[in-house]
């Protein structure tokens, strides 16, 4: 990960600084498809698929945690906002990444096949859920997100108590975003333990273990930093 310079403002700078992240991201992209035509390789050559997906898992935990220990940080804007020093390309891939995330592919996926768009008198139906989930991450963005930057704060609770003054506002903000959260971790956590499970045979408790392993030292040591990258 390249040490960001402490200032950005500069044209030449920020330029020779975004040329750097994109040959890095070349670099990254490169590796994958590399790893990916080795792994083909070694299954044309016999490697049984037994190994195939406990190896896929252990190297994205690997890069994960690596990720994580080389973007360690101890700076409240590098750790909360990743110094503010992210190109708006780089923030919109990982944005997506986010987005496009177990709780996407597995959880939403699962509604709409089991309710369908338009669901039953008891089942709201997948596309509440696609309109909710969209619409949400649109509105935060739009009409939350300006405001943090602008006041230089980093959560909604922040902002809220800034607003609205006192310590109410600020934990009612903080309720709200824990109960909203929470349905959206329990989705991400029971798929990590699904996909790990099922790539490695291990048991679905185990492998909620191992996946959470690589993604919490990442998140806990580089902060946003880490997750941009990854």
């Amino acid at each position: 990960m390249p040490e960001q310079p402490a200032v950005l403002s500069d044209p030449g700078v920020r330029r020779r600084y975004e040329r750097r992240l994109y040959r890095i991201l070349g670099l990254f992209v490169l590796g994958l498809l590399g790893f990916l035509l080795l792994m083909g390789w070694a299954e044309q050559q016999g490697l049984s698929r037994r190994w195939i997906g406990p190896i896929f898992l252990f190297s994205s935990v690997m890069v994960c945690a690596g990720i994580g220990i080389y973007s360690r940080t101890t700076d409240a804007e590098d750790y909360y906002v990743a110094g503010r020093r992210i190109p708006p390309f780089f923030n919109g891939m990982a944005a997506a990444a986010d987005w496009m995330s177990a709780a996407s592919f597995i959880s939403l996926a699962g509604a709409l096949y089991l309710q369908g768009f338009s669901g039953t008198e008891g089942q709201p139906g997948g596309l509440a859920y696609v309109l909710g989930w969209t619409g949400g991450f649109c509105l935060v963005a739009m009409l939350i997100a300006p405001y943090l930057r602008r006041m230089n704060l980093y959560t909604v609770p922040d902002l809220f108590e800034q607003r609205y003054g006192g310590r109410w506002p600020r934990v009612i903000a903080a309720l709200a975003a824990v109960v909203c959260s929470f349905t959206y971790v329990v989705a991400q956590i029971y798929g990590v333990g699904l996909i790990a499970s099922r790539l490695t045979g291990v048991q679905f408790e185990i492998g909620i273990m191992l996946g959470l392993g690589g993604v919490l030292l990442c998140s806990f040591l580089g902060g946003m930093r880490a997750i941009t990258w990854t």
